[in-house]
């Protein structure tokens, strides 16, 4: 298997998978992968277009900041919660291990305070509510994967099995309030995604994927599996083949990525 870099661009986030160093992208020494971001934005967003038209693009980017950097901290606090269990260790114990270093983590990259307490407060969601419960076995977190056969690349949040015994591919949001279905919808598509590039690379079959979005009054679910996700996966790889029938892989390799 080759190696795979990423590539950050003006035109978009790649990655260069190296097959062979001594050859150019034209002489078959790499291929290029989008980013699923980078593919979903394809769809562009109604609503964000009308909230940039009524805030400004500059307040708009001010506030996806500090959403951002709120979903920074709910992530560090259950990342640090299933490592814990992925070593062995019991939910009480994890649970004061994340509330003792995850502040630790996060202060000392750079995050505010307000930032910390509110994205503590979004993890505890998952705890009073009972979510952290199905978790009976931590497959990973935060694992990159990728698809050669269909060309993209992502990081996936987190694998595990549940109480059923079920493989489970499981994406978390934090957000301030109840999301739109058009959210929603791309949630869906990028859980897809990482479904795919996981069982390319693991030939192993996920019974279904689980999407948690924490918000101030607890906990919006939904759960894609069967029929709906293979809908899903046929809907992110019609938007993967239009992505790289729009756009010139040649230029982007030979400006970007002859020596990344």
């Amino acid at each position: 298997m080759g190696q795979v870099k990423r590539v950050d661009t003006p035109v978009g986030r790649f990655y260069k998978y190296t097959i062979d160093e001594t050859k150019s992208f034209d002489e078959g020494g790499f291929k290029l992968m989008p980013s699923v971001t980078t593919v979903l934005g394809l769809l562009g967003s109604d609503k964000l277009d009308k909230l940039e038209a009524e805030m400004g693009k500059e307040a708009l980017q001010q506030l996806g900041l500090k959403a951002a950097l709120r979903g920074t901290a709910m992530h560090m606090f259950l990342e640090n919660f299933f490592i814990c269990i992925k070593n062995g260790k019991d939910p009480d114990s994890c649970l004061l291990y994340t509330q003792k270093k995850s502040p630790t983590d996060l202060l000392n990259d750079g995050l505010e305070q307000e930032r910390i307490t509110a994205g503590r407060e979004l993890f505890y969601n998952y705890l009073y509510e009972g979510y952290l419960d199905r978790v009976k076995k931590v497959i990973f977190t935060e694992r990159f994967i990728w698809s050669i056969v269909f060309l993209f690349a992502g990081t996936a949040d987190f694998c595990f099995v549940n109480e059923n015994g079920e493989l489970v591919i499981g994406d978390f949001k934090s957000a301030s309030s109840i999301k739109d279905e058009e959210t929603i919808h791309k949630y869906e598509l990028q859980l897809a995604a990482y479904i795919i590039a996981f069982e390319e690379i693991y030939n192993t079959k996920v019974h279904h994927a689980e999407l948690w979005i924490s918000h101030p009054l607890g906990i919006q679910e939904r759960i894609l599996s069967g029929d709906e996700l293979e809908k899903r996966k046929k809907e992110f790889l019609s938007l993967v083949e239009k992505y790289h029938n729009g756009w010139d892989a040649r230029t982007v390799a030979n400006k970007y990525c002859s020596a990344a």
